[in-house]
């Protein structure tokens, strides 16, 4: 054989035709396999780069061979088997190889690095494929050959660039354009082919034979079966990932759709997929590869079909995880929610459920479960019942607004004196519970003088300066009752029982009182109902005028009888009215039905005399108190002249201005002031002189000890003297001895009221004893 090159090789159209064609099509097969072997390096990416790599390089080296059978100077040439399959390796490997790389980090140096890698990989196919020719010697142009190397990179990265960084990596490019994509990648490899050979001189040398040659014709067959091999795989694979495409459509839709976070991984938390509302919620963190990297409480060993919450810095998740239906479990489903508003939502119902939407403290409700709870583990606890004294009075007087400013004070005070396992709670609008729980609970004594202490200072709200007072009671679990309910009752009916002693008492429930509490427990029930069922009835007291010896007038007394609990005196049931708002509808009818029975009296044709009528501080206080008054004087035909209101000194001079207003309003009706309880409260004899009142009533309390402490009659006699000074008349009430009586008309005191001239009169026995009674000192001598 002549020494032979590619320019003196005659060809076979055909073959080199097929040649270029294989070339194409593997240049295509790359294509169509590039956008499968992006994305992250997952176990399903790395057998597509393994894939899609063989596939070209068999592709490449099919062409190669082919090409060689076309050359008709080497039909009777074998051809080593060895070194044709060496060749195949680096062909192989150079495209595994890139694909890996780029695949992993799409960079400009990583493209660089992988069209290298591939272009070598071609040209050292393509070379060791020409040693595989038997029985020559090969001779190679330097500068050919370096142009082959230059035109396999070239081609490569032309490849890559399209495969990897064009817009087809993220998208679709038209058949057309693929096809055309191909064919010139077919050439330049087709090219980087016919450049090999020109650079390569075959000199025939028959010592070079390989003991295991291969005949042309079997290679033939071998490439042949080699590349049908290859393309009905590639076919398979293009059926396979269209389904494959189908599924992975259907499944992106449902759920990239869904608002919720979807992955899936391995039984190691690697990541196989994530939709796009994963990314969102941990934007910023999405190239982690496992799972559990994205956040510190997530745990692959989450148990299935079981949610669990994790909270980060701003957010509250919801994680549920399910395994795929695979018989090794070897894949697990991820669902994630963000239920940050979903739970602050159910907190914040929780917590205006269970707290006073005023202080925030915990409610009635809050305190029942923590009862309830301490009681299950039978756990000591103690329950302090605070109660702020005159509240409502006080809330009448302030109005809803300052009312509320003072109870948020008030509970900012207790606030500070809670030790941190105490619990502070709300349950009326001036009641506060403190709850002590195991060895603290024998410190309630302690704690509620730390509350007195607390609140004794003066609070300003709107300008105006308050001192407050307050009632405590304390009750016990398990000494005191075995019931939460009950020891919230015996607690707070211990403060009513301590605020009956005086203001900022402290008791403690007893068991010897039980039997007082329990009936106070059904006063407060029956009060209820005790109008309806007509068992409050008004009682009538003379009021004597020492001066005129005569009737002056009568004070109105309610009464209260019982058909279980019997008489109830007003002392008991009235506080209980107070604080349970009654005060204003039994204050009402006592107005009412005082008027319509001194109407009758006059009916009867007696002397008109005065009906004096007590009016709760509470009553006082209430904006609609003289419209409401207006409106019973016109329907019960009363001449307002004959009518007296005894209206406490304390509710009267708390409240400068609105007390001038109510007072001016009633006296420019003709209504008659006195002054009920004067010298019991802290009076302003500046005040005393500015206001509409015409008696000063001294408490029966002052005439008790009148001869037996010497500076009690100094007391009463300036109480009289200023009552005259200030130009009022002056009544004293709880008069009983006649001795009391002569001092009185020796000191010049206007009026007196007691037991000594009659008890209190029925409404028919009134009329009897205005009748018979002509002298009321004479008839007292008696």
């Amino acid at each position: 054989m002549d020494q032979l090159s590619s320019h003196t090789m005659s060809h076979n159209g055909f073959l080199m035709t097929l040649a270029f064609i294989i070339a194409s099509v593997s240049a295509f097969m790359a294509l169509e396999l590039a956008k499968r072997v992006t994305g992250e390096t997952t176990s399903s990416h790395r057998v597509w780069i393994l894939f899609g790599g063989t596939t070209l390089g068999l592709g490449i080296w099919s062409m190669h061979f082919v090409a060689m059978l076309a050359h008709t100077s080497l039909h009777h040439s074998t051809y080593s088997i060895w070194l044709i399959i060496g060749s195949v390796i680096p062909a192989i490997a150079g495209c595994v190889l890139s694909f890996g790389i780029i695949s992993r980090h799409p960079t400009w140096l990583t493209l660089f690095q992988s069209s290298g890698l591939m272009g070598l990989g071609i040209v050292s196919m393509h070379y060791i494929g020409m040693f595989a020719i038997q029985g020559v010697d090969l001779a190679f142009d330097a500068s050919l050959v370096l142009l082959s190397i230059v035109i396999a990179c070239g081609a490569s990265f032309l490849a890559l660039r399209v495969g990897f960084f064009s817009s087809y990596s993220a998208s679709r490019f038209t058949l057309p354009v693929k096809l055309t994509f191909s064919l010139l990648m077919g050439m330049a490899i087709f090219s980087m082919h016919l450049v090999g050979m020109e650079a390569t001189t075959i000199i025939p040398d028959a010592s070079q034979v390989s003991r295991i040659p291969i005949d042309p014709t079997l290679l033939a067959w071998l490439i042949t079966g080699i590349m049908l091999l290859l393309f009905a795989m590639y076919f398979i694979v293009y059926a396979l990932d269209r389904q494959i495409q189908k599924r992975d459509f259907f499944q992106a839709t449902i759920l990239e759709s869904t608002l919720e976070a979807v992955v899936t991984t391995t039984i190691d938390g690697e990541i196989q997929y994530r939709n796009q509302a994963f990314s969102d919620l941990f934007e910023g963190c999405t190239t982690e590869t496992f799972f559990q990297d994205y956040h510190p409480l997530l745990s692959i060993r989450q148990p299935f079909y079981h949610p669990t919450q994790i909270e980060t810095d701003h957010r509250i998740l919801e994680v549920m995880s399910y395994p795929l239906q695979d018989d090794s479990k070897s894949q697990i489903l991820w669902f994630i929610r963000d239920v940050t508003k979903t739970i602050t939502s159910q907190r914040m119902i929780e917590h205006m459920a269970f707290h006073d939407p005023l202080t925030d403290l915990p409610n009635r409700y809050k305190l029942d479960a923590l009862l309830q709870e301490s009681v299950r583990q039978e756990r000591p606890v103690a329950c302090l019942y605070i109660d702020v004294n005159r509240w409502r009075f006080l809330s009448d007087l302030l109005g809803h607004h300052g009312a509320d400013e003072l109870v948020v004070q008030v509970a900012k005070r207790l606030q500070h004196t809670i030790h941190l396992d105490d619990v502070l709670t709300k349950i009326g609008p001036s009641e506060f519970i403190i709850l002590l729980f195991a060895q603290r609970s024998s410190m309630a004594q302690q704690k509620a003088e730390k509350c007195m202490k607390a609140i004794s200072s003066t609070f300003d709200v709107d300008g105006t300066t308050l001192e407050l007072t307050m009632s405590a009671g304390i009750s016990h679990y398990p000494k005191d009752t075995h019931c939460p309910n009950e020891l919230i009752q015996f607690a707070r009916l211990a403060a009513h029982e301590s605020e009956r002693n005086g203001k900022n008492q402290i008791k403690t429930f007893e068991e010897a009182s039980r039997s007082h509490i329990i009936r106070t427990i059904e006063i407060e029930k029956s009060l209820v109902t005790a109008l309806s069922k007509n068992e409050l009835s008004l009682v009538y007291q003379p009021k004597i005028d020492l001066k005129q010896n005569r009737l002056e007038g009568v004070e109105a007394l309610i009464r209260w009888h019982h058909p279980q609990l019997g008489k109830i005196a007003p002392s008991d049931f009235i506080p209980i009215a107070e604080n349970t708002g009654l005060i204003h509808t039994i204050g009402t009818w006592v107005i009412r039905e005082g008027c319509r029975t001194w109407v009758r009296w006059q009916q009867t044709g007696i002397r008109p005399f005065t009906l004096s009528l007590n009016v709760s501080p509470l009553q006082f206080v209430r904006e609609d108190f003289v419209d409401t008054l207006q409106s019973i004087l016109l329907e019960t035909g009363m001449d307002p002249m004959f009518l007296e209101l005894e209206v406490t000194e304390s509710s009267m001079l708390s409240y400068e201005a609105s007390t001038r207003e109510k007072l001016t309003q009633l006296h420019q009706l003709g209504i008659l002031i006195s002054l009920d309880d004067f010298g019991t409260g802290y009076s302003s004899f500046s005040q005393l002189r500015e206001l509409p009142v015409q008696v000063l009533k001294v408490d029966r309390s002052f005439i008790v000890n009148l001869f037996t402490d010497r500076n009690q009659e100094a007391i009463v006699r300036s109480m009289i003297q200023l009552g005259h000074n200030l130009g009022m008349k002056v009544l004293m009430e709880g008069v009983e001895t006649s001795a009391q009586l002569e001092w009185l008309l020796k000191e010049s005191c206007d009026y007196v009221q007691g037991y000594y001239f009659s008890h209190p009169l029925s409404e028919t026995d009134l009329p009897l004893h205005v009748k018979e009674t002509t002298t009321y000192l004479e008839f007292g001598k008696h």
